[in-house]
């Protein structure tokens, strides 16, 4: 089950949003589903978020600033952070709602406040 969603900035960027819960794979009358489990049979919770910014550099700074420390191993909990582009991309991975939920929360406070601070001061000039 994935859910997609589009947010526009009032800058004209967007934030493009997905979520997804994949179960244990169990074949039907009506054909396979596609889904992702790990080797003990046991289903994910996915989440993927793509964040454009006017250049790759904001990108950079964005992902230095967000990706500091890596998750408490405890969470269960797998982020990534990468650019491309001129575009942050992030992808988490969990087997609990609780911790995924969480950690996702968490960061979208952390973003909102990376994006508040970037756009306060402005594009980085030259050094």
């Amino acid at each position: 089950v994935c859910l997609l969603a589009k947010k526009k900035s009032s800058k004209g960027g967007s934030v493009e949003l997905s979520v997804c819960n994949t179960v244990p794979h169990h074949p039907g009358p009506g054909g396979d589903s596609n889904t992702t489990v790990d080797n003990h049979g046991r289903g994910f919770y996915d989440f993927s978020l793509s964040v454009p910014f006017p250049s790759p550099m904001e990108a950079e700074i964005a992902c230095r600033s967000l990706d500091p420390d890596p998750e408490p191993r405890r969470s269960g909990v797998q982020r990534e952070l990468t650019v491309i582009g001129n575009k942050l991309v992030l992808h988490w991975r969990a087997e609990e709602a609780r911790f995924f939920r969480v950690s996702i929360t968490t960061f979208l406070d952390y973003l909102a406040l990376v994006l508040q601070t970037m756009e306060r001061f402005g594009p980085p000039g030259p050094h």
